[in-house]
């Protein structure tokens, strides 16, 4: 993989067959069961987390319908996977959970991750694009997004830190705390994902970005064959495997490094 001219650092992620393609689908349901709901909620609605009326609940309460805020929220998911069991950074929050209606799109930064044992500790801020489609527009669209964001970062870093704090997680808020008292003492990484159809992605995409980016940018892309099929396969599998919301750790989105 040739990597642009430039400040662009670019990683590609494709289907190398290690997974099996209905394993791979249950285990990204699983994965957006998780980002929408928080631990337990479906005990409090339902005695019976097997009964029929689970499914309904959330097809009408919790996943959007509409197919840009579904794909959108699915790029969100990946890219939140990706960084907590991959990467290993700390994801503090799962900001799908916050959503008041499925119609709705998450305001201000699509994830952010931490590494807090830097000196000093660092801040991954992806801007996340979803395409099922040709668009030649998405590198400068993101482009233009990320500079909105990291515009409004100590926003985003609030609303982490007072969601910490809700939920009795001292140790993070005071961390996030901190980077928001002594700005100077914080590595900001810029970071896209673009999640995009993998017969109708184009490596110019890639040149097209590297030209305009003046800062160090790190750019992965994943490929995923026939990708609108695919969501609608994977939100299928979270519905169909309400059992997999139990509690813990992992469930609060912290994996990776604190």
């Amino acid at each position: 993989m040739d990597q642009p001219d430039g400040l662009l650092e670019y990683e590609l992620l494709a289907d190398g067959g290690l997974i099996g393609d209905d394993e791979l689908v249950g285990q990204l349901g699983h994965e957006v069961m998780r980002n929408y709901l928080v631990p337990g909620e479906l005990a409090n609605v339902f005695d019976d987390l097997g009964a029929p009326e689970v499914a309904g609940y959330l097809r009408v309460n919790k996943f959007p319908r509409d197919r840009k805020i579904r794909h959108g929220d699915f790029g969100e998911i990946i890219t939140g996977a990706l960084y907590r069991r991959v990467r290993r950074w700390c994801v503090p929050v799962l900001k799908l959970r916050y959503k008041q209606t499925p119609a709705q799109a998450v305001q201000g930064t699509d994830v952010l991750a931490f590494r807090f044992r830097r000196d000093p500790p660092a801040i991954a801020v992806p801007e996340v694009k979803t395409r099922a489609y040709r668009d030649h527009k998405v590198g400068s669209e993101a482009y233009d997004s990320l500079e909105k964001v990291l515009g409004r970062l100590d926003e985003s870093i609030h609303f982490l830190m007072a969601r910490c704090s809700d939920r009795g997680q001292v140790f993070l808020a005071r961390r996030l705390g901190a980077l928001l008292r002594d700005p100077g003492r914080r590595q900001v990484e810029r970071h896209m994902l673009f999640v995009h159809d993998a017969k109708t992605w184009k490596e110019d995409i890639v040149a097209g970005l590297g030209a305009k980016v003046t800062q160090r940018t790190e750019l992965t892309v994943v490929k995923i064959e026939g990708l609108r099929d695919f969501i609608g396969r994977v939100y299928d599998a979270a519905v169909a495997a309400p059992g997999s919301t139990s509690g813990g750790a992992k469930d609060n989105g912290t994996a990776g490094d604190t």
